[in-house]
């Protein structure tokens, strides 16, 4: 996962690296250099996933629009693996809502844990962090929780995260891509198509991802106005 913050446009990305790039086959000499230089080529696909026609994008089904509304929710439509990609706006700043994606173990059941291995500055002021996640299948997902094992892939990320905007009016908007190749083949016949559905994909992370923000950003509104002796029912 490589965070970089750009103060020039006051945005923060956090995203994920593919996981071949880093894991399968490192160079013997996995400079900085290197590093840097997958990062800025993630960062380049990812971007046009979140913001462009990387990947395309069809409105998942069933999304009502509204107040109560999470955000725009969309699957991705013929490309490799299964993809999901989501936009919403929160009430907490963008850093906070860094802050809270980065740990996923409190809001994403599935990552069990999750360790930084390395830290590098970059030269525009941000920095990229390699991490080591371990997430594993439930009983009632027709998959116990394994320890790891050597040379075990299940599936692969590819170039996915979290791109964070400053809204005008106050807080942040956020734009969600996951995209994953969850190697359906190596499943059984029967399991193949939860395998092979980016709606089980934004469901299961994508859409958990939002819930959890605008939880908390609905328990700090909550406590600011109560903090002030007003009661909620009458804003």
């Amino acid at each position: 996962m490589v965070y970089n913050k750009d103060t020039n446009c006051e945005s923060v990305v956090t995203r994920g690296q593919q996981h071949n790039l880093i894991t399968q086959h490192p160079p013997l000499d996995a400079s900085p250099a290197w590093l840097l230089s997958i990062a800025e080529e993630t960062l380049a696909e990812f971007l046009s996933k979140a913001t462009g026609t990387a990947v395309e994008w069809v409105q998942m089904h069933g999304m009502k629009p509204g107040p109560d509304s999470i955000g725009i929710v969309a699957i991705s439509h013929g490309c490799t693996g299964v993809a999901a990609r989501a936009c919403g706006l929160v009430g907490l700043e963008l850093t906070r809502v860094a802050e809270i994606l980065k740990d996923q173990p409190l809001w994403f059941h599935d990552c069990r844990a999750v360790d930084v291995l390395n830290v590098l500055s970059t030269t525009n002021g941000g920095t990229i962090e390699i991490l080591y996640m371990q997430r594993s299948l439930k009983n009632t997902q027709n998959g116990p929780s394994m320890p790891p094992v050597k040379h075990f892939v299940r599936a692969e990320m590819l170039p996915s995260g979290y791109l964070i905007r400053p809204c005008e009016g106050g807080g942040s908007i956020i734009h969600i891509v996951d995209h994953m190749d969850l190697k359906p083949w190596s499943v059984p016949e029967v399991l193949r198509p939860l395998y092979e559905s980016s709606t089980v994909l934004a469901q299961k992370t994508t859409m958990a991802a939002l819930r959890h923000l605008r939880q908390i950003s609905h328990e700090v509104s909550q406590s600011n106005v109560t903090a002030w002796g007003r009661r909620p029912t009458a804003l």
